[in-house]
C-alpha cells in the first residue's frame, strides 16, 4: 500500500489553494501540514469554560472550534492510511482541501492572538 496517492483538484480555483493539477499529498506532508495546525492553534486562548448542558446560552468558542476541526481531520488521515483505491483519494482529497481552508481560517486567529 503506497502512502502517497495524486489525482487533480479542480474543485477550487482560489489562489489560496495549490493551482489545480497535481498536489502533494503523501503522507508526511499532510501529517506535517496537519502538526503545523496544532501548533498555531495551540496558543489561542479558549473563551470562559462551557456552561452546562442545561443552560440555555450558547457560546461559540472559534479556538475549540479549530481544534475540534484539526481532531477530526487528524482521524481522517489515520482512517485513510486503511483505505485503498478511490475510496482512499475521494478521503486524500477531502483531508487536503479541509488543511487548506484550516489553514486560511488560522492564518488571521494567529495573528490576532
Amino acid at each position: 500500500m503506497s502512502d502517497h496517492s495524486e489525482f487533480q483538484n479542480h474543485s477550487h480555483s482560489s489562489s489560496d489553494f495549490e493551482p489545480a493539477g497535481m498536489q502533494d499529498t503523501s503522507f508526511d506532508v499532510l501529517e506535517f501540514r496537519l502538526q503545523d495546525l496544532e501548533n498555531r492553534i495551540q496558543h489561542l486562548k479558549a473563551n470562559a469554560p462551557l456552561p452546562w448542558p442545561s443552560s440555555r446560552e450558547k457560546i461559540f468558542d472559534a479556538a475549540l472550534d479549530l481544534r475540534v476541526k484539526v481532531d477530526a481531520v487528524r482521524w481522517m488521515l489515520r482512517v485513510s492510511k486503511h483505505l485503498s483505491g478511490p475510496a482512499r483519494d475521494r478521503v486524500i482529497l477531502t483531508i487536503a482541501n479541509s488543511l487548506a481552508q484550516l489553514e486560511k481560517a488560522v492564518e488571521p486567529a494567529v495573528r490576532a492572538a
